[in-house]
């Protein structure tokens, strides 16, 4: 029995990686049928302003390009792409809970004084959601909770991960009782703190101008209810 065991050993910490992947398979199995959503999103993202912080607050930035302090500097709008994974809750058709997970690559503006500008911006939010259909028509609002992910490519500025948030609404439209077509709009919001710095690992300009940052998704895209 003790050889058996320690041969098992080896297998089994092999096939714990895929045990999430497993359980989720096992999961979906189990649901009622048409009782999991899966929607994949495109969308468009807007992006508010930073600000230059002054001299005073950090150390001095020397890269001649660099604006002002209390200067804005913009963080480009760009595309969006998300994932959305919602499941029924208490049986009931017309409420969902989910897992949404959201990615924007982006760039700070030249005034940033960067050698490198592009920043990857990405947000994993639990989710809450309520249908109001009417016919093939399921309008809905939504809300989730979770983090926010900022990591510029910059030597001077580090990643930041910051409690977030999302409030949204939007309809889905059955082109079948399997596939649907989805549009939303939701405010993403998350928490720094004014008065401190915000990506900083020394020598680097950057700041948020206040205890709530916000960006906005328009989104559309297909889903597959099973």
């Amino acid at each position: 029995m003790d050889n058996l065991k320690q041969k098992d050993f080896p297998v089994a910490r092999l096939l714990s990686p895929f045990t999430p992947f497993a359980l989720f398979a096992l999961f979906a199995y189990c649901v009622p049928s048409h009782a999991t959503d899966i929607t994949l999103l495109t969308g468009y993202q807007f992006n508010s302003n930073f600000e230059i912080v002054s001299a005073g607050d950090l150390p001095p930035v020397v890269k001649p390009d660099t604006g002002a302090p209390g200067e804005d500097v913009d963080l480009d709008d760009a595309a969006a792409f998300s994932l959305a994974i919602d499941f029924l809750f208490e049986q009931d058709r017309t409420k969902r809970i989910g897992l949404y997970v959201s990615r924007e690559q982006t760039g700070f503006d030249s005034n940033a004084g960067l050698a490198d500008s592009d920043m990857d911006v990405t947000h994993l939010h639990f989710t809450a959601m309520s249908y109001y259909p009417e016919g093939k028509l399921e309008p809905f609002v939504t809300a989730g909770l979770g983090a926010g992910f900022f990591s510029p490519k910059d030597s001077t500025l580090k990643d930041e991960t910051k409690l977030s948030g999302q409030i949204g609404a939007g309809a889905n439209y059955q082109l079948s009782d399997s596939l649907l077509l989805r549009f939303d709009v939701r405010w993403l919001f998350t928490f720094f703190d004014s008065s401190g710095e915000a990506l900083c690992s020394g020598g680097c300009t950057i700041a948020v101008s206040s205890d709530t940052y916000s960006q906005v998704q328009a989104n559309m895209g297909l889903m597959y209810r099973f």
